[in-house]
């Protein structure tokens, strides 16, 4: 890997992809998507959220890391990846008004639409191919895969890159226990994840 890394040194990084995710420790982005040194710009926050764009988000870092791939590193495609079992998604589904204002509550809030995309009778649910999810974690991860796309498209950089042809967004969910990806392959209605392998996945 020395030589590999040398050449990235001296050459500068050159990714493809801004794979988005959450920092959960289960989840090791090179495994994933079969990657190595230079592939991807990673960033990595509780929950995988992307806060809208705007002062009132109050959040630059995601924005910052956003802008900094599209603009600067002309990464080709963004990826927004959710997981099973994701302990940020469980604390959206408990969480009840008042009490503490904490960093961890603060930042949760980005997640709060995902939660009434999944509660609004008059939407269809995200949807794996070929089975019902699990329980309501496992749905509101699905569902929030989708809704952080939606954010994404927000960004002024992301939709100027869109309508010039230069960049793809993508969904994805991993599921822990299976170590099974999905791909968002429909976005339309509540969206549908169907199984990939892995040469799917790094291409």
């Amino acid at each position: 890997m020395r030589g590999e890394l040398a050449r990235l040194a001296k050459e500068g990084q050159r990714p493809s992809q801004l794979f988005l995710t959450c920092a959960d420790s289960r989840l090791v982005t090179s495994m994933i998507t079969s990657s190595g040194p230079g592939d991807l710009f990673v960033v990595r926050n509780v929950g995988n959220l992307v806060p809208p764009p705007g002062e009132e988000s109050g959040d630059d870092s995601v924005a910052a890391a956003i802008e900094y791939a599209v603009d600067v590193l002309r990464v080709r495609s963004i990826t927004v990846c959710g997981h099973s079992g994701c302990g940020a998604m469980q604390a959206l589904l408990d969480s009840e008004p008042g009490g503490a204002r904490t960093p961890l509550k603060r930042w949760l809030r980005h997640g709060v639409p995902s939660l009434e995309r999944m509660a609004d009778d008059g939407r269809p649910w995200a949807r794996l191919t070929g089975r019902a999810p699990a329980d309501a974690v496992e749905q509101l991860c699905l569902t929030n895969v989708v809704q952080q796309l939606e954010h994404l498209r927000g960004h002024e950089s992301v939709a100027r890159a869109l309508r010039e042809g230069a960049l793809e967004l993508h969904g994805m969910y991993f599921h822990v226990g299976e170590a099974q990806a999905y791909l968002l392959t429909e976005a339309d209605g509540g969206g549908l994840f169907d199984g990939v392998g892995v040469a799917d996945m790094s291409a």
